[in-house]
């Protein structure tokens, strides 16, 4: 999978990391600021040159917490000027967004400062999928508080706002590079989530036909997986199964899932916290491989995870969620999993 991420490795929020990953390439980048910026913005600008820049020089305080996209082109009329574009991702409403927008803006400036550089001017573009409708400012003018004679002479700007969950998704689905990004940021959080599956599905099965897609198949599932609060490991599955290269993928996918069962014992801030994360990890991403990799009944499903959730030796779990990887039939996998119940814990 050749598609490098732009994921840097302060983000821990799912939605932050899926958000960076997914408009912090290129070619999507691009699709989404010709299918939303306003026209008369999108004329001044030449897209061929679109380069996602870096942010390390932010502040420390400032990238702890952000899911911060700087992206960089040059304008349509020829000469050596450029623009640039902040996106800010947000899924909660934020009524502060417009300060850290400017914090942002004037590192930009300050690191062009100090190459001795004309400052270039910068779009800041805020990309909400909270479950409601965005109701705060979208100019900093609107955070202070200002005599109207005194507003020419204090900073303003207003930053360009998409609120997904406001959209129809036939908006969304416009563009097949950003449609089921999209429409997955826009449903993660909503109860309605699992109606939109079967969507979902048809469009990863287009993405995955071609090999360049495959990696944001991955990140999609994984997103999925992670924050789907309204979705079952079992929804999982069935999106994954018949994919091409579905045991690749859902190997992936089950590494998340014991990825966050260690997480939740780390959280907890104890040894047995721990050891109780992975082992719940370990017994969920074992299920799912079984799942889709033997398609066995869920009676059976049940009862093997049953019997692994017993199982209190972290070793031999972790010898079965390997074995559910490479098994070729149900009874193979219950006389392993027979063995290491046979042994002392």
């Amino acid at each position: 999978m050749a598609e490098q991420e732009h994921m840097p490795s302060h983000l821990t929020n799912p939605h932050d990391r899926f958000f960076r990953y997914f408009l912090g390439h290129p070619a999507r980048a691009r699709a989404f600021l010709r299918r939303f910026l306003p026209p008369p913005l999108l004329t001044h600008l030449d897209l061929r040159t679109l380069q996602v820049e870096p942010t390390s020089f932010v502040d420390p305080d400032l990238r702890s917490h952000q899911g911060d996209l700087l992206i960089r082109t040059a304008l349509a009329d020829g000469t050596k000027a450029y623009v640039y574009f902040l996106f800010e991702h947000k899924s909660y409403p934020d009524p502060w967004v417009g300060w850290q927008l400017l914090r942002y803006m004037v590192r930009i400036w300050e690191e062009q400062w100090r190459r001795g550089r004309r400052l270039a001017p910068i779009v800041p573009v805020v990309v909400y999928h909270g479950e409601r409708r965005w109701q705060g400012a979208v100019a900093f003018g609107d955070l202070l508080a200002v005599p109207q004679a005194m507003r020419p002479h204090v900073p303003d700007f207003t930053f360009l706002l998409y609120d997904l969950g406001q959209m129809e998704d036939a908006q969304l689905r416009m563009d097949t590079l950003l449609a089921a990004g999209l429409l997955l940021m826009k449903y993660i959080r909503r109860r309605e989530l699992p109606e939109r599956l079967r969507e979902v599905r048809r469009l990863l099965l287009e993405m995955a036909r071609a090999e360049t897609g495959l990696e944001m198949v991955v990140a999609l599932l994984r997103y999925l997986a992670e924050a789907g609060q309204y979705v079952t490991e079992e929804d999982v599955v069935n999106l994954v199964r018949g994919l091409p290269k579905e045991e690749e993928i859902m190997a992936t996918v089950a590494q998340k899932w014991l990825e966050q069962g260690i997480q939740q014992g780390l959280q907890q801030g104890l040894q047995q916290g721990l050891q109780q994360g992975l082992r719940q990890g370990l017994v969920k991403a074992t299920v799912a491989l079984l799942r889709v990799r033997l398609a066995p009944e869920e009676a059976w499903l049940e009862e093997i995870r049953a019997r692994l959730e017993a199982i209190e030796n972290d070793e031999h779990l972790e010898a079965l969620h390997l074995i559910a990887a490479q098994v070729e039939s149900p009874e193979a996998f219950e006389e392993a999993l027979a063995a290491r119940e046979g042994k002392a814990t």
